[in-house]
């Protein structure tokens, strides 16, 4: 080989690697240490270490393959390929773990270990992302691994130790009360005037009225955005003169039926016994803060998030904070707060365990003490 060609390029090794090197100093993102500058070599020299056999995928190859093949075909766990919204969060994972693999260092099987899952938090932390979004990652990870794992690929198991934890933080999200829906649901549209959002989008008085029903739909029914944004008039059943949603949920695939109380006979009445036209979720949601500041559901609100390993609180007005998903938090925090069962919630819900929906209920301690005083101990 040419001897200026091969001191050209260990000038040019020593360039990118002191270049390398300065940029961790200064980000301080991980420790420097020889294994870390060994892996650059190996990237820069296109080296492939630890890839021995054609049958045996190294993480992220797998991790590409295992979200291609899932998106069309069952998975071992659950008998049913990933749905479009979760393959779209694993393809999002799969691209924040390669960047982490390009920019700091190569990501392999046997680098998931306890070093890795602290340089790997502390890089996402970094990134000023949630607690819960780092959560997400972590746990698609694991969950790669244990797949990855079990079709042979590796041995490697310290995901599956009690260290390589999921970080989460439980996020006051809201829900409305039944006086704040009946405000919603009194609304008048009639003089509205068309509004263009930030994002471009022109909410019309057509799409405030259907996002409206939507939404009260969701209220009184529990159903996820997926579920009451696709309803027909075919999934309407009557028995003995009472009438029900029956479907079957996108996200977990249960069939469930749903009575449909006078709200929703009213709505059914308003749009000529069909339900209304379905909308793009985000025009929903940017309807829904209009509507609710209309509504005056301006309560001050205090949020606390961690974003980037930095704990702020902030304050909003109620209705910046409404989403499509507050219908379904609504309906199960009035519910409870009613008296209805929590297995008869669950039912409607698709909640698996208790310990989950009491985390999803929203009422606060006062609210639940006056619920619980109604039990006849406390008479």
């Amino acid at each position: 080989m040419d001897k200026n060609y091969i001191n050209n390029k260990l000038d040019d090794l020593q360039y990118q690697l002191n270049k390398k090197y300065n940029s961790l100093i200064e980000e301080r993102i991980i420790a420097v240490n020889n294994e870390v500058l060994i892996d650059f070599c190996d990237q820069f020299f296109k080296k492939t270490k630890g890839q021995t056999e054609n049958s045996t995928i190294e993480l992220l190859p797998f991790y590409d393959w295992f979200i291609r093949n899932y998106s069309v075909k069952p998975l071992m766990s659950s008998s049913k390929p990933l749905q479009k919204g979760t393959a779209k969060t694993y393809r999002n994972a799969y691209n924040i773990l390669k960047r982490f693999n390009d920019t700091v260092y190569r990501v392999r099987y046997d680098k998931i270990n306890y070093e890795f899952y602290n340089d790997y938090l502390n890089w996402l932390y970094q990134q000023e992302y949630s607690t819960n979004y780092v959560g997400t990652q972590i746990k698609i990870l694991k969950t790669i691994m244990i797949a990855s794992h079990e079709l042979g690929h590796h041995n490697n198991t310290e995901c599956r130790k009690k260290y390589f934890k999921k970080p989460t933080e439980e996020i006051d999200h809201i829900f409305l009360g039944i006086e704040e829906l009946e405000r919603i649901k009194k609304l008048d549209f009639s003089d509205f005037k068309t509004v263009k959002t930030e994002s471009g989008v022109f909410i019309t008085k057509d799409k405030m009225d259907r996002a409206r029903d939507l939404f009260l739909i969701s209220a009184n029914t529990g159903l996820r955005v997926s579920d009451f944004n696709k309803l027909e008039k075919d999934n309407i059943i009557t028995v003995e003169n009472k009438k029900y949603f029956q479907l079957t949920t996108k996200k977990n695939n249960k069939p469930i039926t749903i009575p449909i109380n006078s709200t929703i006979i009213e709505i059914l009445k308003k749009w000529n016994g069909e339900l209304p036209q379905k909308m793009p979720e985000q025009h929903i949601n940017y309807a829904l803060k209009i509507i609710g500041e209309k509504a005056g559901i301006d309560t001050l609100v205090k949020i606390t998030r961690t974003t980037g390993g930095i704990k702020e609180t902030e304050e909003y007005k109620k209705h910046q904070l409404i989403t499509n998903h507050t219908g379904r938090r609504s309906f199960c925090t009035n519910a409870y707060l009613t008296g209805m069962a929590a297995i008869d919630i669950m039912a409607i819900s698709g909640h698996s365990s208790e310990r989950v929906f009491y985390n999803y209920i929203k009422a606060n301690n006062l609210q639940r003490a006056m619920k619980i005083s109604e039990n006849k101990f406390f008479s």
